[in-house]
Parts: C-alpha cells; structure tokens; sequence
C-alpha cells in the first residue's frame, strides 16, 4: 500500500466517523429541544389580525395580499414590509397626504430582494391622484418575473418629482396585491 493511499484510507475512515458522529449528536440534540419554541398561537381579538383565504371571494384577502398604513415617510428613508411574490404586484394608496409640501406626487419603487447581492430595481411607477381627496386612490401594477428571489418591497424614493425634499408622506391605507385574476 502506496503513502497515498494509506492517508486515503485514514481520511476516508475519519470522515465517515464524523459523519456518523454528527448524525448521533444532531439527532439527540433535536430531541432535547422545546416542542414549540418558536411557534406563536394567534389569538383571534389580537389587533392587526387579517384572515387569509386561499381562494378569496371580493372583500377578502388572499394569502400573499397585505395592506397597512404609511406615516411620515421621506424620500427615501424607509422601504416596506417584504412579501412572498415573484409575478405580478399590484400597490394601491387610498388618502395620501403630504406635510411639508403641497402633495401632488409620490414616485413608489417596486424593489425585488435577491439574497447575499443587490437587490433588483423593478422600475417606479408615479401616484398623482390619491392626493386628491381623503379616499382617492392611486395604484399601478408590475408584471415580471425576476430570477434569485422571491420576495419583493417598495420604497418611496420621490416626492412631488424630488428625491432632495424634506417633505414627508402619510398614506391612510396601502394595499398589496399579488394576484393578477382579481
């Protein structure tokens, strides 16, 4: 037998050892942990509770729809939740209003978050009317479908066509839509 292949021979035997080894300690190791340890039962009066539908009827919210509220955000300064989505996206803002400036327009980003890289700008679409009264509504929609991720946010990275502004934007309801058949 060859030095080579002895040394071969011993590092085969220690790897298949480790392995083994590890296989032991990780199965007993999975044992002594809590059941439910980071698991949280939801209580039905917790506020800011939505229920999910998996096939949604109008007035309900499908399982990748969310929808919140914005409050003070200046070009920006802030990017949204993140969600689970890779297709289609729908925003909609419904009462916006603006301190600092006179509100005419707010430039919303669709951002794609791609894991341990940069993540991918899906372009900027212009809100106009949704500042023109306390339930008027402004969306627009992305179609595309980008490779190595799936989750998406947005950003706000212009008020009234400006990125250097110290305007801030509250908007009384954001909904996010992610399927295109409603």
């Amino acid at each position: 037998m060859t030095r080579t292949m002895r040394l071969r021979s011993v590092l085969t035997t220690a790897l298949a050892a480790t392995a083994l080894v590890g296989a032991i300690t990780s199965a007993s190791a999975q044992g002594a942990q809590p059941e439910s340890r980071d698991a949280h039962v939801a209580n039905s009066s917790d506020p800011g509770l939505i229920e999910l539908y998996s096939t949604p009827e109008p007035g309900q919210i499908g399982p990748m729809n969310w929808d919140g509220a914005i409050g003070g955000w200046g070009p920006g300064s802030f990017e949204s939740r993140h969600w689970d989505d890779n297709d289609y996206t729908e925003i909609q803002f419904i009462g916006c209003t603006m301190f600092g400036a006179t509100g005419k327009s707010a430039g919303v980003k669709l951002w794609q978050a791609i894991p341990f890289n940069l993540d991918k700008d899906m372009g900027m679409q212009t809100y106009y009317n949704c500042f023109t009264g306390p339930d008027a509504s402004t969306r627009a929609y992305w179609n595309a479908y980008y490779a190595n991720g799936d989750q998406r946010y947005f950003t706000i990275p212009q008020l009234n066509g400006s990125e250097y502004t110290r305007a801030t934007i509250s908007v009384k309801r954001v909904y996010v839509d992610t399927a295109l058949a409603d």
